[in-house]
């Protein structure tokens, strides 16, 4: 599957349900990324200083969720180290703990890491697709375009969603709108796998949306998003469970 974003090369791969509020409203779930560029030979020191970190965090809160991912396409040399579900007001409490583990470990974290994105990316649920199985799957697929029109892209790529859940679709995307990053805004999708072999062959979602719309909607729509798309690229990225905490 191929969609995707404006240009942003950061990422997240777990699974953000949209909660109601007390009003019937969606909230945003929003995770904190960070694309951290390791110094060329400083990989064992920055394994190293972030899982002694990561172990001031989980002593602070162990409530907290964070995946570290390992670029296995293009530029080797990034992570990406992806801070779990949050609303946009839990950005504004003071985190005296964690802000002492950062001053513990940033001596030697910026010694290891050339430079660093920050970006905020907010979960699309009605443009995304989940599966129960999302936290096995440790290899992400994460394709980036650069849209000409993204409402009209955007308007297909919500159809598709739909299409998916009424089918029972075996395969899992999210879509994400990202705030900041290396290049600038945009919105991107990852497609998760637990193994590269799940990467063989054609695995028949076209053909599945074919059947759902019919040949000659589908022929269009497929136009649509065409015209709606000036340019796009994909990254592979594996997560390091070591490095990352999940909770149950």
């Amino acid at each position: 599957m191929k969609f995707a974003s404006i240009g942003i090369a950061c990422f997240a791969l777990a699974f953000v349900p949209a909660f109601a509020d007390e009003n019937g409203e969606a909230e945003d779930w929003v995770q904190r990324v960070y694309l951290e560029y390791v110094k060329g030979d400083m990989h064992d020191e920055y394994r190293e200083v972030v899982g002694d970190w990561n172990e001031c965090i989980t002593e602070a809160d162990d409530s907290m969720e964070w995946w570290v991912f390992r670029a296995e396409t293009g530029n080797m040399n990034r992570y990406a180290f992806v801070l779990g579900n949050q609303r946009w007001s839990e950005f504004d409490s003071e985190t005296p703990e964690l802000d002492a583990c950062y001053e513990q470990f940033k001596d030697r974290y910026h010694a290891a890491v050339d430079k660093v994105y920050a970006s905020f990316d907010i979960y699309m649920d009605e443009h995304s697709y989940h599966v129960d199985d999302d936290k096995d799957r440790k290899i992400a697929w994460v394709t980036t375009f650069e849209l000409e029109d993204s409402r009209a892209f955007l308007e297909n790529v919500k159809k598709y969603a739909e299409a998916a859940r009424e089918k029972d679709w075996h395969e899992p995307f999210y879509f994400y709108s990202s705030v900041g990053g290396e290049h600038h805004s945009g919105i991107y999708v990852v497609s998760p796998a637990a193994s590269f072999s799940e990467f063989d062959g054609d695995n028949g979602f076209w053909q599945m949306l074919e059947e759902h719309f019919g040949e000659e909607e589908f022929k269009r729509m497929r136009e649509i998003d065409r015209a709606a798309i000036a340019d796009y690229y994909a990254d592979v990225w594996v997560r390091v469970d070591e490095l990352s905490h999940m909770t149950e």
